[in-house]
């Protein structure tokens, strides 16, 4: 789903960079998520950090994708920050399956480097909290700098999220290039990799409907890894309405990307 208002803000490398009005609905949504009625002022602030970073690291994500994409002969249209991410409008992708799938996997890796930069400063600017408890025992904890921690954990979810194998999500390209390097024609790896991206979609849709009619995610078990259970909530956690859209966005642009391959096939032959 986009909006069509949309406006140039800047260019990077010789690629614009434009802001989908749709962003405002994503900014309403973190700023509602953060709102806390006891202190309006000070959630609307930290809401606001939120926005700007969670825009900011879709943007680098999508810059790295465009970057590999020029160094390996493809061409890069315009980079559009929308409500459900970011954008990178490549015309012509890079021509041979594992160029794609290093392309594919930059975005990821520039968002894991960027969660890995952001943890070690929280760590870096953390303090120990010393104190009593109300039992009255004496205590000291280490906690994390706060602001940069939300740069490690935005920026963890967005790699985290993005290399799940849902065609044309970033792990579905990465999919259906290790299906291409393993020997398939670009059309039966594109149909592989749609079919498993509908089946991220049917989930994605399901769980949407069990958030609308109950009012519930399904929340990571108890004992888990605290990785394992921060991709379990990014993946099966709440936020229908979100997942909802996803789902849409895998179904309609998985659909017009197979159908562009098998054109290409039919007239142009295809490369393997």
């Amino acid at each position: 789903m986009q909006l069509e208002k949309q406006w140039t803000l800047c260019s990077v490398f010789g690629i614009p960079v434009r802001l989908n009005l749709s962003v405002v609905l994503l900014a309403v949504y973190v700023l509602y998520v953060v709102f806390d009625a006891d202190a309006p002022l000070l959630s609307v602030l930290i809401g606001g950090y939120f926005a700007v970073v969670l825009l900011l690291s879709i943007l680098l994500h999508e810059l790295a994708h465009s970057v590999c994409a020029i160094a390996f002969g493809g061409r890069v249209r315009d980079i559009t920050l929308q409500l459900l991410g970011g954008c990178a409008a490549i015309e012509r992708m890079p021509p041979r399956p594992w160029q794609e799938c290093l392309m594919a996997a930059a975005g990821p890796l520039c968002s894991i480097v960027l969660a890995v930069a952001g943890w070690g400063l929280s760590i870096q600017f953390g303090q120990t909290v010393r104190g009593w408890t109300q039992q009255g025992f004496y205590v000291q904890q280490f906690v994390p700098n706060l602001w940069f921690e939300v740069v490690a954990m935005l920026n963890a979810g967005l790699a985290c999220f993005n290399l799940l194998p849902a065609f044309p999500m970033d792990g579905g390209r990465i999919l259906r290039s290790g299906c291409q390097i393993f020997g398939k024609s670009k059309v039966a790896a594109t149909e592989i990799a749609v079919a498993v991206g509908r089946a991220f979609a049917v989930v994605w849709i399901a769980l949407a409907v069990f958030d609308f009619a109950f009012g519930i995610g399904i929340s990571a078990p108890e004992g888990l890894p605290s990785c394992v259970a921060y991709l379990w909530n990014i993946v099966l956690g709440d936020g229908g309405i979100f997942r909802l859209l996803i789902a849409y966005m895998i179904w309609v642009s998985g659909k017009r990307e197979l159908d562009y391959v098998r054109l290409e096939a039919e007239y142009n032959g295809g490369w393997r």
